[in-house]
């Protein structure tokens, strides 16, 4: 099992950087179309001077792209070329940076919001909680969307086996009041949960203020 789980960590690996130009076929695949607004449902949540953490292909990053101090990080130097691409084709300026959430490429509280769709695995590691204590300015807010619930169906339970195939954790079922959400603390900061429907499905937005 080990050899497994190191072949579908590279082929992740492959997957953001060397592949990153096959992420929104795949993600629109797995999502039943819904990966795009997924992503989205974030927006009302967020506020002020806005950092997204792993930005990937940037439909946040342009849906974003109007409002003043909003900036991107990503560790992929494919996404970010990606996601440059689809902001100069819409007229706009990248505010993007290479970069790890554990080192943030940031002065001291530098955002009133910090928000990641999907994350991976760095959202927690103590080093990142550290990082994003430190640039949330007092009061600001961490945004996460870390999960979405398609509906019941053959396809549902198609994608939940393609989730468990690459050993990675399948559309959740959870209440929106289950006991793990709402002790959830990142950073220091208290999580909220709340579904946010979109679609055939729903989408859960984690929202804590600093």
């Amino acid at each position: 099992m080990l050899w497994y789980r190191a072949l579908v960590r590279r082929a992740f690996h492959y997957f953001y950087r060397e592949f990153a130009w096959s992420y929104d076929t795949v993600a629109w695949a797995v999502s039943g179309g819904l990966w795009h607004p997924w992503t989205l449902a974030a927006l009302p949540a967020l506020r002020g001077r806005t950092l997204e953490l792993g930005f990937g292909t940037g439909h946040l990053q342009l849906a974003l792209a109007a409002r003043p101090a909003i900036v991107g990080l990503d560790a992929s130097p494919q996404m970010a070329a990606l996601t440059a691409r689809r902001l100069r084709r819409a007229g706009h300026t990248p505010r993007l940076a290479r970069g790890l959430a554990q080192a943030l490429p940031y002065p001291s509280a530098a955002f009133d919001t910090v928000v990641a769709t999907f994350p991976a695995d760095y959202i927690l590691d103590p080093q990142t909680h550290a990082e994003l204590r430190r640039v949330l300015a007092p009061g600001g807010r961490l945004v996460l969307v870390p999960f979405a619930q398609l509906d019941a169906g053959l396809y549902a339970r198609l994608i939940a086996l393609a989730y468990r195939v690459t050993l990675q954790p399948p559309p959740r079922r959870d209440a929106p009041d289950a006991p793990a959400l709402q002790r959830l603390t990142i950073a220091g900061i208290v999580l909220v949960p709340q579904w946010v429907p979109v679609g055939a499905s729903r989408v859960m937005v984690l929202i804590g203020e600093g």
